[in-house]
């Protein structure tokens, strides 16, 4: 479980400047705006921001040692902890209900490791992904396992009977293995991408190391995805896989083949964005501007760049502790992220009409003596023992149309 963890903080689970003549995408330079820092522009997106702590009650189980996994709803957060395989579930006033589906061999219970959830307030449904899908209802009343002959780092249904998977990292895309995916519940290819080559890496070697970055983008039904060994973000839809955006990094060849290169497993211990390398580990999208999160010689930065105009902006964040140290106190990294907004470190990915981020009373604690920093009154009253709070950020409608 610990191995597990330690290659999600790595996933957790990016791109761009000028518009590209073909509409489907636009290039950016975000090496070159690193000359050039400023700050996001994400407060012209936000309209309203909501507070939810998670509460503690006299029952044990409403304990939350940390936010491994989550997904909401407009009544309900349902949360995977970081070391405890089960379901907790919370309302969206941070409300105790009861842990939803406990861990066990039982029919519906967790006997796996979880890599995701997959809310469905449509259709009533929730999913759990690991090395099958599990099918339940919103309030936790087991459906069916779905099984499938692949593993994958993030997996999401896209539409009816059409699951977008990336696949699991150290495979070589041979003997039938994939990289990106589209496959019907049944398991029949949709469609599949596996041409991640350079000449730097022998094609019998080449596949995804951990140097990836993926995220569902549920207004979209899609989902972003970037490698470290090409510098183009794709979209993987119901039908089809095709760039959403491209960027230069201008990354260097031993960064390319460390991320290519499948055979090599010194790169789960190997710390990445180092000797002026951008490692992109994080991204999110909104309907105005593509958001990515970077590590740089040591440090973080974010980046967005504006779907119809190109702007591409560059910030580095306030980070008070390296990043092992990071990751104990938020396997999130909830507030590595932009200032843009009041002066509070923000980030997250979308949920709906929200922007949710997730910080916990640690993390908060190594952030209260940066000058740099503001932290609002709600987040300053959160004890040491507190639960993880949950902040909903909700987008203006005028960046959603």
């Amino acid at each position: 479980m610990k191995l597990l963890n330690n290659v999600a903080w790595i996933l957790i689970l990016v791109s761009c400047s000028s518009p590209n003549t073909d509409t489907s995408y636009i290039t950016g330079d975000v090496r070159k705006e690193m000359s050039n820092l400023t700050t996001l522009k994400l407060t012209e997106e936000i309209e309203s921001v909501t507070y939810v702590p998670l509460k503690i009650t006299p029952d044990d189980a409403s304990l939350i040692d940390g936010v491994a996994e989550y997904a909401v709803t407009d009544k309900y957060i349902y949360i995977l902890p970081v070391q405890e395989q089960r379901i907790v579930l919370f309302d969206r006033q941070g409300n105790f209900i009861k842990t939803l589906i406990r861990s066990g061999q039982g029919p519906g219970e967790i006997n796996g490791g979880v890599s995701g959830i997959q809310a469905d307030e449509k259709n009533n449904r929730l999913y759990l992904f690991s090395d099958r899908i599990a099918v339940y209802t919103l309030e936790g009343a087991f459906i069916q396992y779905i099984s499938r002959d692949y593993h994958a780092i993030l997996e999401r249904q896209l539409d009816e009977d059409r699951f977008g998977a990336v696949s699991f990292p150290y495979q070589p895309f041979v003997e039938g293995s994939f990289g990106l995916g589209v496959f019907t519940e049944n398991g029949d290819t949709v469609a599949l991408k596996n041409d991640f080559y350079s000449p730097l890496v022998p094609r019998e070697k080449s596949g995804f190391t951990v140097a990836v970055a993926a995220t569902y983008s549920q207004q979209e039904q899609s989902i972003l995805f970037k490698t470290g060994s090409n510098d183009t973000v794709f979209r993987i839809t119901k039908d089809e896989i095709l760039p959403a955006c491209i960027l230069a990094l201008k990354n260097s060849d031993n960064e390319i083949i460390r991320s290519l290169d499948a055979t090599d497993f010194s790169t789960l211990m190997n710390p990445f964005g180092e000797d002026r390398d951008i490692f992109i580990s994080d991204l999110f999208e909104t309907a105005a501007r593509y958001y990515f999160r970077f590590r740089y010689n040591q440090g973080h930065g974010v980046a967005s760049v504006d779907k119809r105009t190109g702007e591409t902006l560059v910030e580095q964040c306030v980070q008070p502790e390296e990043n092992r140290k990071m990751s104990d106190a938020n396997l999130l990294f909830g507030m590595v992220g932009t200032r843009s907004y009041r002066n509070f470190p923000i980030w997250g990915r979308m949920e709906g009409d929200n922007l949710v981020q997730v910080v916990t009373p640690f993390e908060i604690s190594l952030y209260k003596d940066i000058r740099s920093v503001s932290i609002p009154d709600d987040l300053s009253a959160v004890g040491d023992d507190d639960n993880p709070v949950f902040i909903f950020y909700k987008i203006k409608a005028s960046s959603r149309e």
